[in-house]
């Protein structure tokens, strides 16, 4: 079980940095320390697992984009069942105008092929939507009675041409043209059905024209395409013998997506899309043709958006992550420094008391305390242990660094007891060399008593490495013969 604690301090890397340990140890390591460890890799761990599922998901992409002009064979084809392309209209309070076999107004669509010499154009029969933009309806949060009173390119169109393209130029040459017209009922060899001018007039000043199509939207994390479908519904209103034209700009877009998870082998897939851009809405155009109420036209801008998406990689996550354990630590750091710092000083404390000498305690009482290791509680319930703690702590910090604590506790007393003796010592070797030897008895004097001297010091010496070896330099140094030298 000690084994196993010993084990488990060792997780610890918010210990006290000390300089010497006898296990070979750099830190102090406590309990609360490896539990602090734990905890910071168990959150790096599980915000690692999150960062890859979010690597994989596409999540948190890198997106650069350009714009550029776009060629004269590019373009967007989509499946023409796709295509939300629809129109209708309100009158003057909001309700939808009774307009059975199109005896008030009716739609006709048109997609025109343009050329510098030429303009074809396939007009397309306008017919109820129904359950064609239901789906689009809930998306948009649209009343289910619109779906009955909205106008979208006819069946049998859409059976005939199951694809259609949207061609762009910047020279507006060999380039597409999406569009409708709303016109006033009229009665003609083919249809007699029109209501009386009158009616129509009342129905159609201030009516509210509104008209609903798709797009794509760029979402840089979607899975497998960077193109979402989108649908937007605009309304505008119309007033009597005046022409609307609202053009609807569309940008081609293109995106380039790199999957490189390792850095190795990187794979780039294209993708294409056509973007909403802007919308023109002109109110004061008159038409020709005083029967058309407004036109409404899709088509492609001059420049195109070129989208660069590079995806996350292994390498990215691993510098989140170490971006995390960064901060992680450090906050811990913050928190558990002062009491890391106390469990230092107890350690060091407790290692000083269990190697002093007892002879300096006089009091048993304090003596038998001092004995025992101290600890938290200790220092939060006991007076007497604080005090211990305080002094100790005086004294680690006068006289000791963690060094001689670790390598030479025994002699820590020692030192200090037998400094005052070392002073003396050394005050009266010093005063000995000093003074003038003038005659034989008095040499041989001072050498007896130098002799006696050394020897009584000798005694009371503690066995100080500094004591011995300047006594030695004194015997090698002033020793002196006793022959008596002739005078002349």
């Amino acid at each position: 079980m000690v084994e196993i604690a010993q084990n488990f301090r060792k997780l610890d890397i918010f210990g006290q940095q000390i300089r010497l340990k006898a296990s070979g140890q750099s830190v102090f390591q406590t309990y609360i320390g490896a539990f602090m460890t734990l905890l910071l890799f168990s959150i790096l761990i599980y915000s690692g697992i999150l960062f890859i599922i979010e690597m994989n998901k596409g999540k948190n992409a890198i997106i650069n984009s350009q714009d550029a002009v776009i060629q004269n064979n590019e373009g967007f084809s989509f499946n023409s069942t796709e295509v939300i392309f629809s129109a209708g209209l309100l009158d003057m309070m909001g309700q939808p105008i009774q307009n059975e076999g199109n005896r008030i107004f009716n739609i006709m669509f048109y997609v025109c092929n343009k050329s510098l010499n030429e303009t074809k154009c396939n007009f397309i029969p306008g017919t109820i939507c129904g359950e064609r933009i239901r789906e689009a309806s809930k998306k948009l949060n649209i009343a289910p009675v619109y779906e009955n009173m909205t106008y979208c390119m006819s069946e049998e169109y859409i059976l005939k041409n199951p694809t259609i393209r949207f061609q762009g130029s910047n020279r507006y040459d060999n380039f597409t043209l999406l569009g409708a017209l709303i016109e006033r009922c009229k009665n003609s060899t083919d249809t007699s059905n029109c209501a009386s001018q009158e009616e129509i007039d009342r129905y159609i000043t201030n009516a509210n024209l509104y008209y609903s199509y798709s797009f794509h939207q760029l979402n840089k994390e979607s899975e497998d395409s960077p193109y979402q479908k989108t649908e937007n519904i605009d309304i505008t209103s119309l007033y009597n013998k005046v022409g609307k034209q609202v053009n609807i700009y569309f940008q081609y877009s293109q995106s380039f997506l790199e999957y490189n998870p390792f850095y190795f082998f990187p794979e780039i897939v294209q993708h294409e899309g056509i973007e909403y851009q802007k919308t023109i809405t002109d109110s004061v155009l008159y038409f020709q043709d005083a029967n058309i109420l407004a036109r409404i036209e899709l088509q492609l801008d001059a420049k195109k958006k070129v989208s660069y998406i590079t995806y996350q990689t292994l390498m990215d996550v691993v510098a989140k992550l170490g971006g995390l354990f960064t901060i992680i630590r450090a906050l811990i750091d913050i928190l558990i420094f002062p009491i890391q710092s106390i469990l230092y000083r107890l350690f060091l404390i407790n290692f000083l008391i269990s190697h002093q000498n007892q002879n300096d305690y006089k009091d048993n009482q304090k003596e038998n305390d001092k004995k025992k290791k101290l600890n938290i509680q200790h220092l939060i319930f006991s007076q007497l242990s604080r005090e211990i703690f305080y002094n100790q702590s005086e004294l680690i910090n006068k006289y000791l660094d963690v060094r001689q604590i670790l390598i030479h506790p025994l002699q820590f007393t020692q030192k200090i007891e037998g400094l005052k003796y070392s002073i003396m010592k050394f005050d009266l070797l010093s005063s000995r060399q000093t003074k003038l030897i003038t005659n034989n008895n008095e040499m041989d004097e001072i050498v007896g008593k130098n002799n006696q001297e050394e020897l009584d010091q000798k005694r009371l010496s503690f066995g100080t490495i500094n004591s011995e070896r300047k006594i030695k330099q004194i015997e090698q140094q002033y020793v002196f013969p006793k022959r008596k030298l002739p005078i002349r």
